[in-house]
């Protein structure tokens, strides 16, 4: 705090306006506006008028104190913010669960704790009844969310995308009747694990990298993604075929 911003301080925590200061004083108010705007300092005999007016020192007048800095946001420990991004995919996948349950499975008939753990492939869509029956959802999971707790947060975000876009892809683009045999004709599965494995690839580089998901290789990076994804889907639908009607 300057003298300047300390003179306006006093006067205003005694509540004396610019007029009363200055007739105390003997001076004019623009002589004190001046002084409090930093533009003239007052003499030796007015700091000590002053001094006495504000019921104060000289000393405490004069003395400058350096600004405020802003305190800084305590840092969050990094062991917080690996769990933290640990359940977060984790949740992430739970809530894919979930979602999927209420979309695409036919559990009519049956009991809260059915619906939720029912592994039956007949009773959901293909590719997630497959993944559910065989426990590969749980696994790719665990393959996301874990690396996260020693701070390989891109790995995981990368990898549960991957996993979320092979699942949708899968069901969509492959023809994958529930119920039916794993391959011949039926490429969901395939659809999932190759997307899924490209998420692998794509989360070990952008960890690799370590640069802001807006830099020029990141952007090539994700490029490269969606013309390997689309090379994929492509040569997955011309190589599987459909079961020759008997």
């Amino acid at each position: 705090m300057t003298l300047a911003e300390r003179i306006k301080a006093q006067r205003m925590a005694k509540g004396y306006s610019q007029e009363e200061v200055a007739g105390r004083l003997g001076v004019s108010r623009q002589a004190v506006a001046k002084w409090e705007g930093g533009q003239s300092a007052p003499s030796t005999e007015n700091l000590f008028k002053l001094a006495e007016v504000f019921d104060t020192t000289v000393d405490l007048l004069l003395v400058e104190t350096p600004p405020s800095q802003p305190v800084p946001s305590p840092r969050t420990p990094p062991w917080k913010r690996n769990l933290g991004c640990a359940l977060g995919t984790a949740g992430g996948y739970v809530l894919l669960y979930l979602l999927w349950r209420m979309v695409g499975s036919d559990l009519e008939n049956t009991s809260v704790l059915g619906w939720l753990l029912s592994t039956e492939p007949g009773r959901h869509s293909y590719v997630y009844g497959w993944l559910i029956h065989n426990h590969l959802y749980w696994y790719a999971m665990a393959l996301s969310a874990l690396p996260s707790l020693f701070g390989l947060h891109r790995f995981s975000l990368c990898t549960f995308c991957g996993f979320s876009l092979g699942l949708a892809l899968g069901e969509l683009l492959g023809p994958n009747p529930a119920g039916a045999a794993y391959g011949y004709g039926h490429s969901g599965w395939a659809l999932w694990g190759g997307i899924f494995l490209l998420s692998l690839v794509a989360g070990i580089l952008s960890q690799k990298w370590r640069q802001p998901w807006r830099s020029r290789r990141m952007r090539w990076l994700l490029v490269a993604c969606l013309a390997a994804a689309t090379l994929w889907i492509l040569l997955v639908r011309v190589s599987f075929f459909d079961p020759p009607v008997s």
